[in-house]
């Protein structure tokens, strides 16, 4: 039995981390899902990307070459070109162009929507606050810079990667010199060389993530986290992120600001995902991306909101007219859950001698572990979000039963790290 259809399809770049959850969204509405592979997949992702290549209804490796895959897709009625994370961004933007599409961001500001530096001047130009910065391709550049700012710590990091990847402060300038070097001497996580470092001010204050979905100019914000770090190594590593809420003071400041940020970078259509600090004079730029949010669960969100970026993304796409007629209406705020990602910090290399899943989920609050490792693995000590050997998610009924949580998923990680992960030189 065969099934001849002329259904408009889907396609969906690089479905991985919070990306995964589209393919299976989109095709329980009917739609056919097309998943394109970039040239390059980083290894943490290849479960993920094995997953996208078994749930999608095609599956196709693009070789870079923007004509061969246009040819691939010439046969297909395409409704919309989504990226499921960062390397997906800019062939997302290139193929809604090329097909003509109307839900699409356009390419004039494509590469700001990834360059780091070129964000920042964008939101500069909008007059939109933003962050002293440098673009440093050698060492007499970055002392120049740092002679003129003259101000310490200082932040230094790739142009346009991810994940907290590189990302060092600097409270000298032999730190920054050592920064630079490591940024240049390797990759980005997307396989591409750091050829240059991108040097900025450092912003005191309290940092947030900003979710949502754009349709046609209109902006939904489906969630907000407040985001707690530490230093590992000189480096900025999450703890934490705690959900936050529209009755909560600072959500409105927040979301006018990512809503201006959008404009400046001309985030029209599709999902955006914001780090956005809270300074004393108002909402500062970190970095945008226009994709969904890597790592996140949308069973969380739909849980204490009824809606999340994945469902509203699908709406956006499927339905624009309920969409935009949902947007000006304020997210309800009845009596709620809080709910929080805690995210495990490994304090050194070490040979995993049993895995933790079984201690954390025993913990009253928790509903969901994952851990990247098995018996006999190497677990990394913690430098960036990627390193971060798991994720643990609770939920509970009011703050102080989240707190309470979250200190006892911290007791059983280091129990864990005690007895269940021997030191390795």
């Amino acid at each position: 039995m065969s099934l001849v259809q002329r259904k408009k399809i889907i396609i969906i770049i690089d479905a991985w981390s919070g990306g995964k959850y589209l393919i299976p969204a989109f095709q329980s509405l009917g739609y056919f899902c097309l998943h394109v592979q970039s040239p390059f997949v980083l290894p943490v992702f290849d479960t993920d990307n094995q997953l996208a290549a078994a749930r999608s209804d095609r599956h196709v490796v693009h070789d870079g070459h923007l004509g061969g895959l246009l040819e691939t897709l010439s046969g297909y009625q395409v409704q919309a070109v989504l990226p499921g994370s960062e390397s997906g961004v800019q062939l997302a933007d290139q193929l809604s162009a090329a097909l003509g599409l109307g839900f699409a961001n356009g390419l004039a500001h494509s590469p700001a929507r990834r360059d780091k530096h070129a964000m920042q001047a964008a939101i500069a130009e909008a007059g939109l606050a933003s962050i002293e910065q440098c673009l440093v391709d050698d060492l007499a550049t970055l002392h120049s810079w740092l002679a003129k700012h003259n101000r310490w710590p200082v932040v230094l990091k790739p142009r346009q990667s991810a994940g907290t990847d590189g990302v060092a402060i600097c409270h000298t300038r032999e730190q920054a010199e050592a920064a630079f070097a490591a940024i240049v001497a390797k990759q980005d996580l997307f396989g591409q060389q750091n050829l240059s470092a991108l040097c900025q001010a450092y912003v005191a204050g309290e940092e947030y993530v900003v979710n949502g979905v754009a349709c046609d100019g209109r902006y939904f914000f489906t969630d907000l986290w407040h985001s707690g770090k530490r230093q590992c190594a000189g480096a900025p590593v999450y703890e934490t992120q705690s959900l936050r809420y529209c009755h909560d003071a600072e959500f409105e400041a927040l979301t006018a600001y990512t809503a201006a940020v959008c404009r400046a970078l001309d985030i029209r259509n599709g999902p955006f995902h914001a780090e956005v600090m809270l300074t004393d004079n108002g909402p500062v730029l970190i970095e945008i991306a226009a994709r969904i949010a890597g790592g996140a669960d949308p069973y969380v969100i739909e849980q204490c909101l009824g809606h999340s970026q994945v469902s509203k993304l699908v709406q956006a796409v499927v339905r624009p007219a309920a969409f935009l007629r949902e947007q000006v209406r304020p997210p309800d705020c009845p009596a709620h859950r809080h709910a929080a990602y805690i995210f495990m910090i490994s304090p050194h290399r070490g040979v995993v001698q049993d895995t933790p899943e079984a201690d954390f989920i025993a913990i009253d609050g928790v509903i969901s572990v994952h851990y990247h490792y098995a018996r006999g693995d190497i677990q990394a000590p913690t430098l960036d979000l990627i390193s971060a050997p798991g994720v643990v998610i609770a939920l509970a009924a009011d703050a102080a039963r989240l707190k309470a949580t979250v200190a006892e998923v911290r007791m059983a990680e280091a129990a864990f790290y005690r007895t269940h992960l021997i030191a390795q030189a």
